[in-house]
């Protein structure tokens, strides 16, 4: 997929083995992740449009810079709220929304069940960064693609951890060209496979439930 970004970062593939580690407690779980959401915030601002402003430094007037995009992000309730931190902390001006949304351990499929989100009347310069933690069919990703494309938002950006090359995939083949050209994926590694009850392999193990202690 021309529009995947996997971010090489030595502390991101440190922090990663920590929270692979079936060992690793609850709460060195959640600081490692919360680490790797301002490495992940980085990387992705770094995609943001800008434009120039005027700066009057203490001796003289000079041409700086600022954000042009109005950016939101969306976690996916739960473990996306996982990677909000770095998000915030680095562009507080960030607008916080949610989308509710669990997968049907027998179908494997999608259930929504809450959303939340600012009222816009200018989309133009609107870029929404979804947080999930775990690609694993891409469901729940796809579902909220899906939704935001039909409200009218056309810059996304899909941020995880892991991916399974099966939901990348999915992702990939649900969106034509031109959808494709506005919508970028950026996780920290690509696995190997899913296992027949879809998660992720080698992965990390049910990601909500090890950051909340489940």
């Amino acid at each position: 997929m021309r529009n995947l970004r996997i971010i090489n970062h030595p502390l991101l593939k440190h922090y990663l083995s920590i929270i692979r580690d079936k060992k690793t407690e609850q709460i060195l779980f959640k600081n490692s992740l919360d680490k790797i959401s301002y490495l992940l915030a980085a990387e992705v601002y770094g995609t943001l449009n800008t434009e120039s402003k005027s700066v009057d430094t203490p001796f003289k007037k000079i041409k700086g810079t600022k954000i042009k995009d109005k950016v939101i992000i969306l976690p996916i309730l739960r473990a996306g709220l996982g990677l909000t931190n770095g998000f915030i902390e680095l562009y507080p001006e960030v607008i916080t929304s949610h989308i509710g949304i669990f997968r049907d351990e027998e179908s494997l499929k999608p259930v929504h069940y809450y959303f939340r989100f600012p009222k816009l009347k200018d989309k133009s310069n609107v870029c929404v960064i979804i947080l999930d933690p775990m690609i694993a069919t891409g469901g729940s990703a796809l579902f909220t693609i899906e939704y935001l494309l039909n409200m009218g938002i056309k810059k996304i950006k899909l941020v995880s951890v892991l991916s399974a090359p099966e939901g990348i995939e999915n992702i990939d083949k649900r969106f034509n060209k031109t959808e494709k050209r506005n919508i970028e994926i950026f996780t920290c590694a690509v696995d190997e496979k899913l296992n027949n009850k879809g998660y992720i392999v080698p992965g990390l193990g049910d990601a909500g439930d090890r950051l909340f202690g489940t």
